[in-house]
């Protein structure tokens, strides 16, 4: 009876605590349905009425993201390649890359707090730590080494908050089968939206915005104005859709994937950048090893069919690959600038010289590298990490390459506890490692620091890998030692 009477009063105690936590979500939505509604009320009034479309549509989505939070994430990867050419982009480039990661890791705290769903235990550790080491750390390099900081700020903000937004986001949805079929839909958006962008790059560029028309006739680079990540974004979509393909029981659906993980690949050499073709040659050995039948008839057919258009629609492409090969004058300047920095890192290696002052003090350091020198231009760095070095010395790296480390050693330790088939199993985080690997090889020759997208997509998977390597851990082995606020446990 008393055991009874205790049951009774937790499960009581528990209901009461949902219908306050659903009470207080309603409210919540009520508030912000009202207070839209008067501002709506005020600018029909004047006359505004796009404002009140856009206000509309905004409330929509908002309810939208309240129900499923993964749905952001989506919406992120398949607008922001486009932002470029959107009417107001510098609006919907706010409102996309600054104001929605951390709205969606707003919703991602906010859904565990109150329990609208069930979620498995989120534990923050030693990555998580790291990272918040360095949110302090690069304000305290910034206003230390520069008499203006306002515009170091913002750039932080973009390239260093933001990605971790998301990888918190990834980390607090734990997105499961469902939330990566989600993404596999979003690559194949990608790799199509890409692969035709590409095509009219080089066939038919005047159907394209101008601003789209960036290395026309030179290099491929979709809607993204950079080679490498174009084809940074072309892996990301190629490696999914054959992971999704091997486990799809439609053979229609699945020859399908393949197809465009194929164009992918073949749009991924039209980037025509080394780094991409050495990345890629990387993707294809990794992709082997795990899916070995597979891969194998892919690469018989492809070849076949690489033969064939390189006598025919692709032997223009065929010889600018071939002279783009050969080029000497970038890898000159990439040396003389490796040199710079390989200087300035040798003399502040603790610290570096400040987050945002490498391309104020580089030029002094340029000097002959045997055949290779730079005289009358600045050349910046084309190595992201080497470029980490130098602003921020080895502490910044680290602490920015610690989470990768730690992810990818507890990813050998669950290897054999993970499925070896089906969706959530060893290819599919094989798969997300892959798509890793690829973007550090590619940032290893040209400075990611420009291009967002490529930096929160970096973040996004490290968040995912954790995200799939968390549940198989056991006790005491190389665990998080702390256990913050967010850890919600469900019965």
């Amino acid at each position: 009876m008393i055991e009874n009477s205790k049951q009774i009063h937790d499960n009581t105690a528990i209901h009461s605590k949902h219908d306050v936590d659903s009470r207080l979500s309603l409210a919540l939505l009520v508030f912000i349905g009202i207070l839209i509604s008067l501002l709506a009320s005020y600018h029909i009034s004047e006359g505004n009425w796009f404002i009140v479309g856009v206000t509309v549509a905004l409330v929509s989505a908002i309810v939208l993201l309240f129900a499923q939070p993964f749905l952001g994430v989506i919406a992120w990867l398949v607008i922001m390649p486009f932002v470029s050419a959107l009417p107001r982009s510098d609006l919907v480039y706010w409102a996309i890359y600054r104001i929605l990661p951390p709205f969606l890791l707003f919703l991602a705290v906010f859904s565990r707090m109150v329990k609208d769903r069930q979620y498995p235990t989120a534990r923050l550790g030693p990555p998580e730590l790291t990272m918040i080491i360095l949110v302090m750390y690069i304000p305290a390099s910034i206003i230390l080494t520069q008499a203006s900081p306002s515009l170091a700020i913002i750039r932080f903000g973009d390239r260093v908050i933001l990605p971790f937004c998301m990888y918190l986001v990834m980390r607090l949805l734990a997105p499961r089968e469902k939330e990566f079929t989600q993404l596999v839909w979003a690559a194949l958006f990608i790799a199509l939206s890409q692969s035709i962008v590409g095509f009219l790059s080089w066939y038919a560029p005047h159907v394209l915005p101008k601003i789209w028309h960036y290395l026309n006739g030179i290099r491929t680079t979709g809607t993204v104005k950079d080679p490498d990540l174009y084809a940074l974004l072309l892996v990301f979509s190629a490696v999914l859709l054959i992971h999704a393909a091997v486990n799809k029981k439609s053979i229609l659906t699945r020859l399908f994937f393949y197809l465009v993980s194929g164009i992918c690949a073949l749009f991924a050499f039209l980037s025509l950048e080394r780094a991409a073709w050495l990345g890629g040659l990387f993707v294809t050995i990794g992709l082997v090893f795990l899916f070995p039948k597979t891969m194998l008839r892919l690469l018989f057919f492809g070849v076949i069919v690489a033969i064939i258009l390189s006598a025919g629609i692709l032997s223009t492409h065929v010889s600018l690959s071939i002279e783009r090969f050969s080029e000497s004058n970038p890898v000159y300047d990439r040396l003389v600038v490796f040199d710079a920095m390989s200087q300035m890192f040798a003399e502040k290696p603790m610290s570096g010289w400040g987050y945002e002052t490498l391309d104020g003090d580089i030029q002094q350091y340029y000097r002959r590298v045997g055949e290779a020198s730079i005289s009358t231009r600045l050349v910046t760095s084309h190595n992201t990490y080497m470029t980490i070095l130098t602003e921020l010395g080895l502490l910044g790296f680290i602490l920015y390459i610690f989470p990768v480390i730690w992810w990818f050693i507890l990813s050998g330790r669950v290897w054999r506890r993970i499925p070896k088939s089906g969706y959530w199993s060893r290819p599919l985080l094989g798969s997300l490692w892959l798509i890793m690997g690829f973007n550090f090889t590619i940032c290893n020759f040209f400075d990611m620091r420009w291009f967002g997208i490529g930096l929160i997509l970096w973040w996004m998977v490290l968040g995912l890998i954790a995200n799939m390597v968390y549940p198989y851990l056991k006790n005491r082995e190389l665990m998080p030692v702390f256990q913050p606020a967010l850890e919600i446990r469900h019965e």
